[in-house]
């Protein structure tokens, strides 16, 4: 057996001694530091692990572990992340090659939905800039090598291993004698040792311990990778996924060894099933997936998957997303997961109880040059997803389209979920004739233009398909259908609403844009758990199923402070009518300034006018403004009589 006691793979001295006896082979690519470093910046968090386990699954690995190398642990305190597998392993000069050259691997670079782009190097080594150990066996035979950052080079490069016998850049490792150092023959688990591939990460000086992950950038939870695992992939029920979880996040209180058998320091095995499991085959005691169901969006070529749990959710405690989630599921994978109450509102979501049981899978069609130039595909750092469609290539995907289009046809039952959730209506106003005076008042100057059906006396019409919506088209009397013509021309002509059916552009029939008169919205009050921000005063929520709706904060101080002001002023008697007129002014002026935001859709996308000019943020900006609102309230609380400190 070779002696390599010295071996810089388990060499505890300093790294600049270690390289003066261990010269470096660099990468196959020059200046590859600064390409992987590039690509590393686009990477999200864990997506090492990510790449580590498709890998595995590429390899035909049936059970995959992402668990922790003890002899570290024993000998030096330290507790470094493994990964391995029972897949198909890796000869020497196979395990040279991969892992040697960046962008190689086991198959060619082919179309936009093959797994290449970032790959397991790139997503490890620059926080790992003390080594990724790869031991591969192929055959009952081992083979071994280092990869690790020279500092004076700013290069990535393969470790040289010294021995009597010679030096190597790939070394069994059961035929070394490894001295009081890590025994590397023994790293790779008994069942990983006919075939397949073990990982070690071995961090950096600063930061050794890599059992949970990249600490600079912020994968420090203990149970972050699962959470990682069961939201980034499907379904995981086959292959067999374990992570070896740590209990606290105090070191001191981590395990010893791998038979610590303390229950408060015991490493825990976690089965990793993926997003699928949680969703529909979780049980759970005092809740159940009462239903679920696919809904076609985007004629038929984007899927909505949805599930909607009622009761409890189940017990799965924080290593796998328990509240609902919008997701894009891509091949085997979730992209764009989010529980951003903002996102939810583009589906007509926006009451919170309904968001904690509502998930929404959207499962796009995958783009095809040869078929049509409309689908998804993945970036090169597979960390997100491209849109191709309606003219465009490599844009964001139209979630908000989609959401609108999920909110048009809402299923029944989410609708049903709505209602119960809002209760028995005490959020809603009770009095909406404020919109048919605001209506009546400002109707004739709040206009856009529509694509409208066209009749046969409109000229320049357009190519269009009517839908099933209906708009109210406003026109000076005496235009248009055949109407009686105004005799007196000293008076302007009134204006009448006509409804016709909403159009959209290409088809067989014809259409004609024409001046609209812009709906006034409702308001309701809700509480602070429906906003981004608990302070904010309001949000828009265009798809709500009871219509456009403006949701007012109850709990904004903003709004609270005005309330007690007001208050302050007139006999306590008079509080609750206070509280009143201030709530519905502000409501009142807060659908106004949506209603008259309209005019922007000649300047802007409708997509941007709501995420940008009218998100809550902004709309809470703009009932800041005291003129406005104080002006409204001094007409209104004048009835009440003479304040407190009126002579």
């Amino acid at each position: 057996m070779t002696n390599m006691s010295e071996a810089a793979a388990s060499d505890p001295r300093p790294r600049a001694t270690r390289d003066q006896e261990s010269p470096m082979k660099k990468l196959a690519i020059v200046g590859a530091s600064h390409f992987v470093n590039r690509m590393f910046e686009a990477c999200g968090n864990f997506q090492w692990a990510r790449e580590f386990l498709k890998n595995s699954l590429e390899a035909g690995a049936t059970k995959v572990e992402f668990g922790i190398e003890w002899q570290a642990v024993e000998k030096d305190g330290v507790y470094r992340r493994t990964i391995s597998d029972n897949g198909a392993g890796m000869a020497r000069d196979e395990l040279l090659r991969f892992f040697s050259t960046l962008g190689e691997g086991a198959k060619r670079i082919g179309g936009v939905h093959d797994n290449f782009g970032v790959g397991a190097k790139i997503a490890s080594l620059p926080w790992n800039p003390e080594g990724v150990v790869v031991i591969s066996y192929k055959e009952g035979r081992a083979s071994m090598i280092r990869i690790q950052l020279d500092v004076d080079a700013a290069e990535y490069e393969l470790l040289e291993f010294r021995s009597p016998k010679g030096a190597a850049y790939a070394i069994n490792p059961d035929e070394v004698d490894w001295g009081d150092g890590v025994n590397w023959g023994e790293v790779s688990p008994a069942w990983a040792r006919e075939h397949g591939t073990t990982i070690v990460l071995l961090g950096s000086e600063e930061a050794p311990d890599t059992v949970l992950g990249n600490p600079k950038a912020g994968e420090k939870d203990i149970k972050g990778l699962s959470v990682y695992l069961n939201s980034r992939f499907w379904d995981l029920n086959e292959p067999e996924v374990t992570v070896v979880e740590l209990r606290s996040e105090r070191k001191t209180a981590w395990p010893t060894s791998a038979d610590d058998r303390d229950d408060a320091r015991r490493p825990n095995n976690r089965r990793i099933r993926g997003a699928k499991y949680y969703l529909a085959d979780v049980s759970a005691g005092k809740g159940e997936l009462a239903h679920q169901s696919i809904l076609p969006l985007d004629e038929g070529r984007v899927q909505a998957h949805w599930y909607l749990w009622e009761g409890e959710r189940p017990n799965i405690h924080s290593y796998a997303k328990k509240p609902g989630y919008i997701a894009v599921k891509y091949k085997d994978e979730l992209f764009e997961l989010s529980m951003h109450k903002a996102h939810f509102r583009w589906f007509g979501i926006a009451d919170p109880q309904v968001q904690q049981n509502l998930t929404i899978i959207l499962e796009p069609t995958l783009f095809d040059p040869q078929i049509a130039m409309w689908g998804v595909y993945p970036d090169q750092s597979r960390n997100r997803l491209m849109f191709a469609g309606n003219g465009e290539k490599g844009i964001g995907l139209p979630l908000s389209d989609w959401g609108f289009d999920f909110s048009d046809n809402m299923p029944q039952e989410i609708r049903d979920a709505i209602l119960a959730a809002r209760g028995d209506g005490n959020n809603t106003l009770e009095d909406e004739e404020y919109r048919k005076r605001l209506q009546d008042k400002f109707g004739t100057r709040w206009l856009t233009t529509k694509l409208v059906q066209a009749r046969d006396e409109d000229k320049d019409s357009k190519p269009a398909t009517p839908t099933n919506e209906t708009v109210a088209i406003v026109q000076r009397d005496g235009e248009g259908g055949g109407a009686r013509k105004v005799r007196n021309k000293r008076k302007s002509a009134r204006r009448i609403q006509v409804i016709r059916l909403r159009a959209v552009e290409g088809g067989n029939g014809q259409g004609v844009e024409r001046q609209v008169a812009v709906d006034v919205p409702k308001f309701r009050f809700v509480g602070a758990d429906q906003f981004d921000e608990n302070w904010h005063l309001a949000s828009w929520v265009p798809n709500d199923p009871d219509g456009p709706t403006v949701l007012m904060n109850s709990e904004a101080p903003i709004l609270l402070e005005t309330v007690k002001h007001h208050q302050e002023q007139y006999p306590d008697v008079f509080a609750a009518e206070v509280d009143k007129i201030v709530r519905d002014t502000y409501g009142e002026v807060a659908v106004c300034k949506i209603a008259h935001s309209q005019k922007l859709i000649a300047h802007v996308a409708e997509e941007d006018l709501d995420q940008v000019y009218r998100n809550e943020a902004a709309l809470t900006v703009s009932l800041m403004g005291l003129l406005a609102e104080e002006s409204l309230l001094a007409q209104r609380l004048g009835k009440l009589g003479r304040k407190k400190n009126a002579a």
